[in-house]
């Protein structure tokens, strides 16, 4: 039997209405029709997508009607036909499921997101919804780990010193897992309710994309939640 050309992280939640899937390299990623594709094989059949168009920023936005949003990293709804997507290429993917009802997201944390503060934000957009935090189960997908995010001089200042490990006198390695473990901590969530996926995007070519490892033209896995 074929292996699926995905990774189905539905068993991590504890809510059985909801379903999350990513992407391996094996999938098509490319444009909007991929998603439609991946969503129609993974069994969201007659749903429709919210596709945030991602600019490494903190901006997040919960929106009850599909179609494309401009200038957000994070998608959450809390309408059981849309289907929240991000794509990705060693960035996390932090999945958001509510442990009861029908409300759920998924964001895209690059680096950046994560300094500027998108874990906050979207504690912010679910407080200003009547949510907690707490309510919620957590997914970190597959991205680049500590072993391979690998940074310099102009940047490491951007980073707590207790996640970075020294190379030498210009090269730093980042623990971008950790500090998102971290700022939910700062936030008072279970982390108990976290689940990381340990894979590292780039250390894995045969399974995922990496923008690190291939440069700009790599492809994206998509990451998907939603009620099939």
């Amino acid at each position: 039997m074929m292996q699926p050309d995905w990774l189905d992280l539905s068993s991590y939640l504890s809510n059985n209405q909801v379903k999350a899937f990513f992407s391996y390299n094996s999938f098509p990623s490319r444009g909007l029709e991929a998603r439609k594709n991946f969503l129609n094989q993974t069994g969201f059949i007659r749903k429709s997508l919210l596709v945030p168009i991602q600019v490494h920023s903190k901006n997040v936005i919960l929106k009850n009607e599909a179609g494309k949003v401009n200038g957000v990293d994070g998608v959450f709804t809390f309408n059981p036909d849309i289907v929240c997507s991000i794509q990705v290429a060693d960035c996390m993917p932090i999945y958001f499921c509510h442990q009861i009802e029908k409300k759920f997201g998924i964001i895209h944390v690059g680096w950046r997101g994560l300094v500027d503060g998108i874990i906050f934000q979207s504690n912010r957009l679910l407080n200003n919804n009547g949510l907690n935090l707490d309510d919620f189960e957590l997914i970190i997908g597959p991205s680049i780990q500590h072993c391979c995010f690998e940074v310099k001089n102009d940047i490491i200042q951007k980073f707590d010193k207790q996640f970075i490990n020294k190379i030498d006198e210009n090269r730093f390695k980042v623990n971008l897992q950790s500090i998102a473990i971290s700022q939910l901590n700062d936030l008072n969530f279970n982390t108990e309710k976290i689940k990381v996926i340990s894979e590292c995007t780039f250390c894995n070519p045969e399974k995922y994309y990496s923008y690190r490892r291939d440069g700009k033209n790599t492809g994206r896995m998509i990451g998907i939640i939603g009620i099939q």
